[in-house]
């Protein structure tokens, strides 16, 4: 996230300002503005720090009578491989624009394999984008990593594309990986370029050269320069499937509601972070971060408020937002393509200018980069730093693991990466609890005012480095798990991301049980939950005789299929036995399996269909059920499953028994109890 930018005294983000004057005249009923994920971001280039754009929006918004929402939405989420976050502000005078951002969220616990079987059957099942990034990787079959040849915030993006601007698309460069440490580095085309906004191939072709009214025509010099231009307008241009959700929403603004307010957090200021924000937090994106990545403000009586002046003097328009400290940028399941197995098969090599400016600035500033990018750039590999870990440490390591024992203790090391603090996983050796397993040089190399209480000799995964540290620069791998997994400057780093995945497997290694490991990282749990669905639910498909073999409507059709007769001498004994057998008391002719019907409701995001997908394991879990009578909200327990009627056991905090639940009938709250579970 760049910090440094203008915000609204930009030349660019100014313009925002014509948009309220024009609301001003003629009010729409829907307003409908994206931006990028920076307008929720302080920015550092005045002092004191300018608050964030988004708080100045929303303040207009409010003044001119709109009820407003946002949320960010990425690309990814929708299957294609390029890493590109938007904010959407949907602004109403008469609905809910929470229905319309905020009412689906997908929390993806592997159904993802399914939905793609059942789409595809010619095709191997494919993982959604949180699924694919999520440990264990599954590496593709073509592995390729995108490199900004001009790009200073962060490094290589592994199986996508960074977010592509009007100006990087110049200099963005393919890197395949070959294997054997070898690589092969291309430029991306412009047809490739298209299609990772969702357009189809050759949809800017008409758009250079131009013709200007008034301007002679414009010629192109060549083809290069043309594909230049095309890519700068893609980079401005607004995806299309971001576009197309979206637009599908507010054509049915009301078809799903909003069952999330209770879990929103109210404003305790216009601006969050306004009183604590300081010169010395710069580098601190948390607290640069302030306000929150979903939040919403409906107004009472949006049609009687009176337009106001540029600031509401009152103060008291902002009272009634609140903002969601959790909220997935994944509205929707869609099967997600890597970035290798997405591009065509034409490879240009890079411009051979902008390659080299890379190669000096890499080698002056000390960059480090995989293996097969280094060949691939006709880079020597870097030599091994001092401190490396020797043969010696690792092969006790490994000797220990491979016992069922793991020495150390799992921790996340503060480092600086573009003097900014970040966390690496690595293991934490006490020199006297671990001794046997540090090599005697390493406790050679112990200052003397380094001891046993106080420091401890760390080896970063994915590094191979060791070095003596303090314990209080070290935090718990578990309790932090979900913190640290996805730092900003350290999650499009293949290095880290194989750093973390070692981490994952070290600490499956030192628990007793799996199952006790993810506690934590709730989501390693899908691959579970993905064979177990697979086992009862089988191929997925439009066959009518596809069934999980267990709920009443599948024995039902069991039974049907049982007493079919084999011969003219046994019909009257058949249907005999059919008129007593079938069908089963509470199935009606020509029911589905609920578990597909199920899965329909999932794919929309409906977080009362993916809890239901959870059987027996959504035993225990704390929920909010909606009552239409009271127009309200209840918590509950859900405390058995019945695996016959595809139902959930609740019990109510009021005492209230339902003993029979379809969950993905109902509007359903997840709740947090007070262990943060």
């Amino acid at each position: 996230m760049n910090t440094n930018r203008p915000g609204l005294q930009g030349s660019r983000t100014a313009l925002c300002s014509h948009i309220f004057r024009l609301l001003r005249k003629n009010r729409a009923p829907w307003v409908l503005l994206e931006n990028v994920p920076g307008l929720q971001m302080w920015h550092l280039t005045v002092d004191p720090p300018q608050e964030p754009a988004i708080a100045h929006i929303v303040h207009e918004l409010e003044s001119l009578g709109y009820s407003w929402a946002h949320r960010i939405i990425s690309l990814s989420a929708f299957g294609l491989p390029q890493r590109r976050h938007r904010v959407f502000i949907v602004a109403t005078l008469h609905g809910d624009p929470r229905d319309v951002l905020l009412s689906t969220e997908s929390i993806c616990k592997g159904q993802c394999i399914n939905l793609s079987k059942a789409e595809s059957k010619e095709k191997s099942p494919a993982e959604c984008y949180e699924c694919f990034m999520t440990p264990p990787h599954v590496t593709p079959t073509i592995s390729v990593t995108c490199v900004d040849l001009a790009e200073k915030r962060y490094g290589p993006v592994a199986h996508e594309i960074c977010t592509l601007t009007a100006s990087n698309g110049r200099r963005l460069c393919m890197v395949e990986d070959l294997g054997d440490g070898r690589g092969h580095a291309f430029r991306l085309e412009v047809e490739d370029a298209e299609r990772l906004n969702g357009f189809p191939v050759g949809w800017t072709e008409t758009c250079f050269p131009l013709m200007i009214p008034g301007r002679p025509w414009m010629k192109a010099v060549d083809s290069h320069r043309s594909c230049i231009k095309r890519i700068e307008l893609l980079g401005r241009a607004v995806a299309i499937p971001q576009a197309r959700w979206i637009g599908q929403r507010l054509m049915s603004p009301y078809e799903i509601k909003f069952s999330r307010e209770s879990d929103g957090i109210n404003f305790s200021e216009p601006v969050p972070g306004l009183s604590s924000i300081t010169r010395e937090d710069s580098g601190t994106e948390a607290k640069l971060r302030a306000w929150p990545l979903a939040a919403w403000n409906i107004l009472s009586s949006p049609e009687n408020i009176q337009l106001c002046s540029k600031y509401d003097q009152a103060a008291s328009l902002w009272r009634s937002r609140r903002g969601l400290k959790r909220m997935s940028n994944t509205p929707e399941i869609f099967s997600f393509i890597p970035l290798g197995e997405f591009l065509s098969s034409q490879r240009r090599n890079i411009d051979a200018e902008k390659l080299l400016d890379f190669k000096v600035r890499a080698e002056k500033s000390n960059i480090e980069l995989m293996p097969f990018i280094s060949a691939a750039f006709g880079m020597q590999p870097r030599g091994k730093r001092k401190g490396k870990q020797s043969e010696q440490v690792k092969t006790k390591l490994d000797t220990e693991r491979a016992g069922g024992e793991c020495a150390g203790e799992l921790v996340w090391i503060s480092t600086k990466v573009s003097k900014r603090e970040c966390f690496w996983p690595g293991i934490a050796l006490h020199l006297d609890r671990d001794r046997d397993v540090i090599p005697s040089y390493a406790i050679e190399k112990i200052k003397p005012n380094q001891s046993s209480s106080l420091h401890r000799m760390v080896v970063y995964f994915a590094e191979e480095s060791y070095e003596w540290l303090r314990s209080d620069r070290m935090l718990p791998f578990r309790e932090h798990f979900d913190e640290f997994e996805r730092q900003p400057l350290l999650v499009s780093r293949a290095k880290y991301q194989r750093a973390v995945e070692l981490a994952l497997e070290w600490q499956m290694h030192q628990d007793s049980s799996v199952e006790k490991l993810y506690d934590v990282h709730l989501r390693e749990a899908r691959a579970k939950e993905v064979e177990k669905l697979h086992q009862k639910i089988g191929n997925l498909s439009d066959t009518p005789n596809i069934s999980c073999g267990i709920c009443i409507i599948c024995q039902a059709r069991k039974n049907d299929l049982d007493v079919t007769p084999s011969s003219k001498s046994s019909n009257l004994r058949a249907s005999t036995r059919q008129r007593r057998t079938s069908p089963l008391k509470g199935v009606q002719a020509g029911q589905s399996c609920p578990q597909l019907r199920i899965l329909a409701a999932a794919r929309k995001g409906l977080v009362s269909a993916q809890l239901a997908l959870l059987r027996e394991q959504a035993v225990g879990r704390r929920v909010e059920i909606y009552w239409h009578a009271d127009k309200k909200f209840y918590p509950a327990t859900i405390t058995a499953f019945d695996d016959q009627h595809y139902s959930h056991r609740i019990e109510h905090d009021d005492g209230d028994i339902e003993p029979a639940a379809k969950l993905w009938e109902m509007r359903v709250n997840l709740l947090v109890d007070n262990s943060g579970v």
